[in-house]
């Protein structure tokens, strides 16, 4: 924060730099961590999330890369990073939702909703998805994600769905001679 002097800018007291220093290192609770770092990936911020993880930490999306080629172990910092690349460079956010985050010792679940717009064709895509992290201390070490990953793969165009089958049609009935 700089301090206006009546035209003239100063350079930032002190103090206020210790303020914002004690207030940056301070540990979040375990929620709030899970919100910081869900809000990072939403916004496609590669800095603030890393900077929650631990160096080796493992994001591992379930999922066949065949039709979701997110899908995967990614291991340590570069691989979220290319995680967060690959995504954010397929799809634009248009609205998050975490319903829940259940958090009990080194472990969270999430339960999230997004509105995501698929940039190659313009859809709109709904996605649900849950996922199981692990900390070491007040970072994140490991991220297991879960979701539909077909319905994602026919919202995408990597896979085709087939066709509803038509009713079987209705025998006539036999006449008689």
């Amino acid at each position: 924060m700089f301090h206006n002097v009546g035209e003239c800018i100063t350079e930032p007291k002190q103090t206020d730099f210790r303020m914002s220093l004690h207030l940056v290192t301070d540990p979040l609770p375990r929620e709030q961590l899970v919100k910081v770092a869900y809000a990072a990936w939403a916004r496609g911020d590669e800095v603030a999330l890393l900077s929650l993880v631990t160096d080796d930490c493992e994001f591992q999306l379930i999922g066949n890369p065949v039709l979701n080629p997110h899908a995967g172990l990614r291991v340590g910092k570069a691989g979220v990073r290319e995680s967060v690349r690959l995504f954010h460079a397929d799809f634009a956010v248009r609205e998050f939702l975490i319903e829940k985050i259940i958090s009990q010792d080194d472990d969270a679940v999430v339960h999230w909703h997004s509105t995501l717009e698929y940039t190659r064709t313009g859809r709109m895509i709904e996605s649900e998805r849950c996922d199981i992290l692990a900390f070491e201390g007040n970072l994140i070490a490991r991220i297991k994600c879960f979701f539909d990953s077909a319905s994602m793969a026919v919202a995408t165009g990597r896979a085709i769905a087939p066709a509803p089958e038509a009713e079987p049609s209705q025998a006539s009935p036999r006449r008689k001679a």
